[in-house]
């Protein structure tokens, strides 16, 4: 009986497999401690995806390989959340009815910027008036990305419980389906 050597597609799929199977729970962890539990098999996947896509090109794949392609996918996965929460909130705040009868004058954002310090009205200023992108924020800040987007998150907690709107100049809409 002859002896058929394996095939180099064979080989190629023998050794990802292999390297698949030696990575997967240490890339897993890397990915669930940088995003929520729920999409960290999304993103090791995807992870895999290229992986495998650029597995023959490159000459030694390793770990570390591996985890730079993950951390991008982390990046593109935080974008991606950042863009599901931006809808959402759009959806929030199109739940409000239109200012009835009364001009809002923005008095009362004013006045709640006016009781945040300097640096929160300063970051919040630079996100949602400016529209820059956290790193573009992190350069003009000399924060990393990271610091930005806690003292944002901080920020906009403290704008939030400060901000005081009068029902009567911008009421909430009826649920219609409510009894």
């Amino acid at each position: 009986m002859a002896n058929n050597p394996a095939s180099p597609d064979e080989t190629l799929s023998s050794d990802f497999e292999m390297f698949f199977r030696e990575n997967y729970s240490s890339l897993w962890r890397y990915v669930a401690r940088r995003v929520p539990l729920a999409k960290a098999d999304d993103v090791v996947s995807a992870s895999f995806i290229v992986a495998w896509e650029k597995y023959s090109t490159v000459d030694n794949p390793s770990l570390p390989w591996l985890i730079r392609i993950a951390s991008l996918e982390v990046a593109n996965a935080r974008r991606k959340q950042s863009r599901e929460y931006r809808r959402a909130f759009s959806a929030v705040l199109e739940e409000f009815a239109a200012p009835s009868g009364v001009d809002f004058d923005g008095s009362a954002v004013r006045s709640a910027i006016a009781t945040l310090g300097e640096s929160d009205q300063e970051i919040l200023r630079l996100v949602l008036w400016e529209e820059l992108p956290r790193e573009d924020i992190a350069l003009v800040l000399g924060l990393s990305v990271n610091a930005v987007n806690v003292r944002y998150h901080r920020a906009l907690q403290k704008f939030e419980r400060s901000v005081v709107v009068p029902h009567h100049i911008y009421p909430v809409k009826e649920d219609p389906n409510a009894k």
